[in-house]
């Protein structure tokens, strides 16, 4: 996996875990003391539980649910409120083994599914969440928190359209659910599903207008449907509401990179850089407007730590050849110039950057060879154009 990607993949966990914090993830009990006749017996240690329980003793719980369960093996009620214990005390192993114990004395109860993805899915095992989730659902197709937890597991394994139908079905049930319309738009945006998105995302917005990533997923919405102008006011809006809000300041700079904004624009990538260093696209970009602004050494620095964090990121190399050949430092412009054009063969601009480097270093030969095979390339590229409108003409 490429840097660029596993910056990418740490934010949608952050936003997966971002809308984790909307919707329950409490640790689902069963609703009634058990009554069932392999219950027997362990009354008086169940009776202690609930009680410590009630003052939030857990060890206290834990204790007696396991006195009542030794009593009691075939159980599966205190084998869940065993495991639920083990989990309020961070103790994810055990809490697994003990819901897996109870999944298999009675493997249609969905209680013991559901328990088991929540541990699943707090311990990031999202393979075995969506398994276990997969099945609560299916054994209780009406319990929402299963649902939800299910669509959540489904997003932070990149399956954005299963996450979609179990969300739509949540939808349905309650359309004022904020948390489910934001993971919606989060799918929506994920598979490019743009008019979908805003409309979940402006549905969202209207029910709750100062919820700073509402605004900001929206804006997102808009940008991708062609709506800057409407775009940069919910992105504006997301900062005045939180202003550090992971990704908010990187948005409204994009938005004012494109408007040309360099200035303004660059304030938003330092303010987000100050949030969250490791941004790389907003590294990226503040590296460019220095660039851009003859901010050379600036630019360098910038684009030295993209390329260091992310040495397969094309543009990122580009960039950084362009500041050094500013700053007549050939050498090492021919250098970084020389990888971007492995990692992009067929791109003609790499070429001709590269054709410069070199003649910069006085290696007119080399300069040639690259100047030629921009050109072929770039021929190639207006070729299949051609061939490409000739084909949609009448």
């Amino acid at each position: 996996m490429s840097a660029h990607t596993a910056s990418l993949r740490v934010t949608l966990l952050r936003r997966v875990l971002l809308i984790c914090g909307l919707l329950s993830l409490h640790t689902a009990t069963p609703a009634q003391v058990p009554t069932r006749t392999d219950c027997a017996g362990a009354t008086q240690q169940l009776g202690a539980a609930r009680a410590a329980e009630e003052r939030a003793d857990w060890e206290a719980a834990l204790s007696n649910y396991r006195a009542a369960s030794e009593r009691a093996p075939l159980c599966v009620e205190l084998l869940i409120n065993l495991g639920v214990a083990y989990n309020r005390l961070s103790r994810p192993e055990q809490a697994i083994e003990t819901f897996r114990r109870a999944a298999s004395l009675d493997p249609k109860l969905a209680a013991a599914h559901l328990n088991l993805g929540i541990t699943f899915f707090r311990a990031r095992r999202y393979e075995d969440a969506g398994a276990a989730l997969a099945r609560a659902v299916a054994l209780d197709q009406t319990n929402s928190q299963a649902r939800q937890l299910l669509a959540l597991t489904l997003i932070a394994r990149e399956q954005f359209s299963e996450a979609a139908a179990q969300l739509e079905w949540l939808r349905a049930r309650d359309a004022s659910s904020g948390a489910v319309l934001l993971a919606l738009g989060e799918c929506y945006l994920r598979l490019r599903r743009y008019r979908e998105a805003a409309e979940r995302l402006g549905r969202l917005v209207q029910l709750d207008p100062n919820s700073a990533p509402a605004q900001l997923r929206y804006g997102e919405a808009l940008d991708n449907s062609g709506a800057s102008e409407p775009a940069l006011g919910a992105f504006r809006r997301a900062v005045e509401l939180d202003p550090r809000l992971p990704e908010a300041h990187y948005a409204l700079g994009y938005a004012l990179l494109k408007r040309g904004d360099l200035a303004e624009a660059a304030r938003e990538f330092e303010a987000e850089l100050r949030l969250n260093p490791d941004m790389l696209l907003a590294r990226y970009h503040l590296g460019k407007i220095y660039l851009q602004q003859g901010r050379l050494a600036e630019a360098t620095e910038s684009l030295t730590r993209v390329v260091e964090t992310a040495p397969d990121f094309r543009p990122g190399l580009e960039a950084l050849g362009q500041a050094l050949l500013k700053q007549k430092e050939a050498e090492r412009a021919v250098a970084v110039l020389e990888r971007a054009a492995r990692l992009g063969p067929d791109w003609p601009d790499g070429h001709a950057l590269l054709g410069r480097a070199y003649l910069a270093a006085g290696r007119r030969a080399e300069a040639r060879r690259e100047f030629a095979i921009a050109q072929q390339l770039a021929a190639q590229e207006r070729q299949r154009l051609e061939e490409k409108v000739g084909k949609q003409k009448p």
